[in-house]
């Protein structure tokens, strides 16, 4: 499921946990949803090598970020297909942050910082250098030849407007709910010191996040005002600049040519966005040349192209796994028990889930994190992660279900696939698993509310951000605003979990989160499943595949 369609809901609603730590998943996920007939699927490309990050390729498809940087400039129109249309572009203003705003909003500004997708580096963007005052507060130097669109200088004014945009109507999502917009300040025209709420050393890198680009009044109040900027975003410093939007059709961006850096070359002058729904008729307008990308395909659909000349196909993870968790509040007395948990844990097949789940290009999670991140820890062997029927059946006998019982987990049709393998190993030990689809809204209401006995959720674990294992946070729990999880946590791990968060050694947050997913594991709270990927199908001679935070591509650097 695109995971858009679940933050625009869940934000309207002024959520207090955000989305963008539980990005994309088997039952939510926003980019590399198992679609109907995945099976199939896996099964033709069970071959396929798996990539272990986003440069990586499978067998026979493309990687993200491996392309040498374009040098030429043309006169050539760019089309791409997304799978919708935003309800705005600029999100701060009204509250969202959509996955296709994303995309296309990242051309239009710069932020503070970029991260190097390949490494996970932080570097400069329209900051030169940055340091932290104390633990809640860092100082940039922004550089000083930034125009922005209306052709004033980049001021550290700007910055300060900015933020108070991200910490008004998105107070309660992650564009503003970590910054504290009253000790923000401009120290000069060129220096500005950025206030947080909580300590974070990797909030540096949530500044990365599209939303976080930098707009200047000016050009806002040309534009109308905040909410009408939000659909006229004639705005920031970025690569291309808005030109034209449709409804209903497309949406049209132009090149900067007069972008602040030199060392970069925008091969299209004109970026043209459509929106259909239907993954297999994105791909078609790339096979009949009508468009050049077709993103955000599921991934058993894309690996169907993998063997085709006249198309690529792009495949990478980004830094996201699948988790399935077991409710274990009040009224779920089953899954509340734990030796219901381990005999799920034991029943289950992980290579076969992770085949259909990837297609046949991944493999079974070891560990929560992914394993391009650098907390990652492997948790469980291969052998542990073997199926054991009879384990698995001794454990539901002590348990009190010998005769079997019935459990219930939720998701869109997306999910369908992976539960379908579920319900089957489930089968084999005496569980029957209902499997019960709905529309997005009522999946968001489920999902808060706990109506699910078990729950296929991810979460982006490339970085700390302050949002991290939000599933098991008391005041995410005790509000309702949390995709998905347990529905309960204790003292001792929400304690460490913020402990590892604001950890200003990495070895150490490595350390403590390790010892997390051991307490995990040995309460049996989730079980970890496959690392999850994007997927695209783009023109035979299309080059300059690069991605942005979550894995998200990047529009401005594609070429011939």
């Amino acid at each position: 499921m695109n995971l858009k369609k679940v933050t625009a809901l869940a934000l309207v609603g002024a959520m207090a946990l955000s989305l963008a730590a539980c990005g994309s998943t088997g039952t939510t996920a926003s980019t590399a949803a198992t679609g109907a007939g995945a099976s199939g699927s896996a099964a033709s490309a069970a071959a396929a090598a798996t990539s272990s990050d986003t440069t990586g390729t499978v067998s026979g498809a493309k990687g993200a970020n491996q392309d040498a940087a374009n040098t030429t400039a043309t006169d050539e129109t760019l089309t791409i297909g997304l799978a919708s249309e935003p309800s705005a572009l600029w999100g701060a203003p009204v509250g969202k942050t959509e996955n296709e705003a994303q995309i296309i909003f990242s051309a239009l500004t710069d932020r503070l910082v970029k991260v190097d997708h390949t490494t996970g580096e932080v570097k400069p963007d329209l900051a030169t250098s940055w340091e932290w005052v104390d633990s809640k507060h860092c100082k940039f130097n922004l550089r000083t030849d930034v125009t922005m669109t209306d052709g004033t200088p980049l001021t550290a004014d700007d910055v300060v407007y900015s933020v108070s945009v991200w910490t008004g109507a998105s107070a309660n999502t992650d564009t503003g709910r970590f910054i504290d917009a009253a000790t923000t300040k401009a120290d000069d025209d060129h220096t500005v010191t950025i206030g947080f709420n909580t300590p974070a050393p990797d909030l540096l890198s949530m500044l990365d996040w599209s939303n976080f680009g930098i707009v200047s009044e000016d050009e806002v109040n040309a534009a109308g005002g905040a909410e009408a900027a939000a659909n006229n975003p004639v705005l920031g410093s970025g690569k291309y600049k808005f030109k034209e939007w449709k409804r209903g059709q497309s949406i049209t961006l132009e090149r900067n040519d007069n972008y602040w850096d030199k060392d970069w070359k925008g091969y299209y002058k004109t970026i043209v966005f459509t929106f259909t729904s239907d993954a297999a008729a994105r791909a078609m307008a790339v096979q009949s040349g009508d468009s050049q990308v077709a993103y955000d395909m599921p991934v058993s659909q894309a690996s169907t192209y993998l063997a085709s000349t006249d198309v690529q196909t792009v495949m990478y993870t980004f830094g996201q796994v699948g988790h399935l968790w077991y409710n274990m509040s009040d009224g779920h007395d089953a899954t509340q028990n734990q030796k219901v948990r381990e005999a799920i844990d034991k029943a289950l097949d992980y290579d076969a889930i992770a085949q259909v789940g990837t297609a046949g290009t991944g493999k079974a999670a070891l560990g929560y994190f992914d394993t391009d991140s650098k907390y990652y820890n492997q948790t469980y062997t291969e052998d542990e992660r073997k199926v054991d029927v009879e384990g698995a059946k001794a454990l539901l006998k002590e348990a009190g279900y010998e005769s079997g019982l019935e459990l219930t987990a939720i998701g869109l049709q997306d999910v369908v696939p992976v539960y379908t393998v579920m319900q089957e190993n489930l089968r084999a030990v005496g569980i029957t698993l209902n499997i019960k689809t709905t529309d997005t809204a009522q999946f968001v209401q489920d999902a808060f509310g706990g109506n699910y006995d078990i729950i296929d959720v991810g979460e982006l674990t490339d970085a700390r951000y302050p949002t991290l294992l939000p599933f098991l946070r008391s005041a995410n729990i005790a509000s309702g605003y949390v995709i998905g999880g347990p529905k309960a946590t204790t003292d001792a791990i929400d304690s460490a979990i913020e402990t590892a968060i604001e950890e200003t050694d990495e070895a150490k947050a490595k350390e403590e989160l390790g010892a997390i997913e051991q307490t995990m594991k040995e309460q049996t709270i989730v079980s970890n499943l496959y690392p999850e990927m994007h997927a695209s199908v783009i023109a035979k001679d299309l080059k300059g595949y690069t991605t942005i935070e979550r894995g998200f591509m990047d529009p401005t650097n594609f070429y011939k």
